[in-house]
């Protein structure tokens, strides 16, 4: 976890590095657009982060910093993409804990999830997945929904972005701590799964925060549960799933960061890295942020990769837990 004593403890080596000379940093980076590769749909938390801190960052730079939603087989076309991309921090890539998630999901991959990025930073560390159902569904309560999911016969299914991303594993968590038997059907984005809930083509899905404020004040969907061990300040009436019926239940809402290709400058990391760290104190965009219960996680860049490589470490542990084969 990336804390306020982790930061204070490399304040003056990062403010030591920008008194030594930019090797290998244009005088004028950025010079042109800098692209924003996000492997995953419209009106989710990386795209909705992506745009609102991009463009804050892309003010301080004097440069436009532009969101190309690249999607497709759970975040690894975005990925590859940028893996072999110039290491001239024009093409980043923003995503979920879906990259520490696909070696795991994965047989092979088309790059070293490790050797071939060059980590910039946090934007966020959400604090829970909310689950949610049509606005119309007779299911009231968490309770009814895990007596429900429980049964042989209960034709329970839940929507995700698609297998192996953060919400899938929240939902195969679910079965494997609470014994429910509810299908996964794989989507391609957020906004696909949620629309299939609002369509009634499945039970149920598990939404980011930034997600599920539009579409709960929206009246799309009813929220039954969050996966934290506590409630969270978006929904504060609405239950934990530990309090509910599963105490061992304790799952964040997954976090949003920010990637370079492989050797990248490390004064051009690390000068992105202080941009967006810096937009992310905005006022305005502190605001939504916290407003969508995504506040800012500002890292350095060798915090954010070791809280990385944790990641992988914790996703590979739930994945075999939830009894997941490799595709």
């Amino acid at each position: 976890m990336i804390t306020r004593r982790n930061l204070m403890a490399t304040a003056g080596a990062l403010g030591a590095t920008h008194l030594l000379p930019a090797i290998g940093q244009p005088a004028d980076f950025p010079s042109r657009p800098v692209k924003l590769l996000v492997p995953f749909s419209a009106g989710g938390s990386p795209d909705l982060l992506a745009r609102v801190i991009g463009m804050q960052a892309g003010k301080q730079m004097n440069q436009g910093l532009v969101v190309d939603n690249r999607l497709g087989a759970n975040g690894i076309v975005a990925a590859e993409a940028v893996a072999r991309a110039a290491p001239d921090g024009y093409t980043l890539l923003v995503t979920t804990g879906s990259q520490a998630i696909n070696p795991s999901i994965y047989k092979t991959l088309p790059y070293d999830t490790v050797a071939d990025f060059a980590p910039v930073g946090l934007f966020t560390i959400a604090p829970a997945l909310t689950l949610v159902v049509h606005p119309e569904s007779p299911v009231k309560t968490f309770a009814a929904f895990l007596e429900l999911a429980r049964k042989p016969d209960g034709d329970v299914s839940f929507g995700s972005p698609g297998t192996g991303n953060t919400l899938h594993l929240a939902g195969e968590l679910l079965n494997a701590l609470a014994g429910t038997r509810m299908l996964h059907v794989p989507y391609k984005g957020a906004a696909p799964a949620l629309n299939a809930v609002m369509a009634k083509e499945v039970t149920a899905c598990f939404l980011s925060t930034t997600a599920a404020v539009l579409a709960i004040k929206g009246g799309q969907v009813r929220p039954l549960a969050v996966t934290s061990a506590r409630r969270i300040s978006a929904f504060p009436e609405v239950p934990t799933m530990a309090e509910s019926g599963v105490p061992a239940m304790d799952y964040n809402g997954g976090w949003v960061g920010v990637f370079a290709p492989a050797k990248t400058p490390l004064s051009v990391v690390q000068k992105l890295s202080t941009e967006f760290n810096r937009a992310m104190q905005v006022p305005e965009v502190r605001e939504k942020m916290v407003a969508w219960d995504n506040p800012p996680a500002s890292s350095t860049p060798d915090e954010f990769g070791r809280f990385f490589r944790q990641e992988m470490e914790k996703y590979a542990r739930i994945v075999k837990l939830a009894n997941i084969p490799k595709q």
